[in-house]
C-alpha cells in the first residue's frame, strides 16, 4: 500500500499549515514557488509541462517541511492557493465566517 494515497487529506492540509505559519523560509519558499506557477490560462486544456514542473517541485518541498507523506498538490489547488496567497482573491461571499456590511 502507498502511504502517501491513505494518508488523511485534512491532516495533509494541517501539516501544510504548520509548517508555513512556523517556519517563515518555507512560506517565502511557498509564496517564491507560486509565483513561478503560471496563472490560468483559457485556451490551455492541459497543464503546461513547465507548470507541472513547478507544481511538482512544490509537493516535493512540502514532503521535506511536513515530514510526512504529501499526496500532492492538484492542479487546480495550485491556481486556488495562487490566487490566495499571490493575488490575495477569496471568495469572502462562500465563507461561513465572512461578516455582513452593514
Amino acid at each position: 500500500m502507498d502511504p502517501v494515497l491513505h494518508t488523511d487529506p485534512q491532516e495533509q492540509l494541517r501539516s501544510l499549515y504548520r509548517s508555513l505559519l512556523t517556519r517563515q523560509q518555507n512560506l517565502d519558499e511557498f509564496k517564491q514557488l507560486l509565483s513561478q506557477y503560471p496563472p490560468i490560462r483559457e485556451d490551455d486544456d492541459e497543464e503546461p509541462l513547465i507548470a507541472a514542473e513547478v507544481r511538482e517541485r512544490l509537493n516535493q518541498r512540502i514532503r521535506e517541511w511536513t515530514g510526512q507523506p504529501f499526496g500532492g498538490l492538484s492542479a487546480t489547488q495550485m491556481h486556488m492557493w495562487r490566487a490566495i496567497v499571490l493575488d490575495r482573491r477569496m471568495h469572502i461571499a462562500l465563507s461561513p465566517w465572512s461578516e455582513p456590511n452593514n
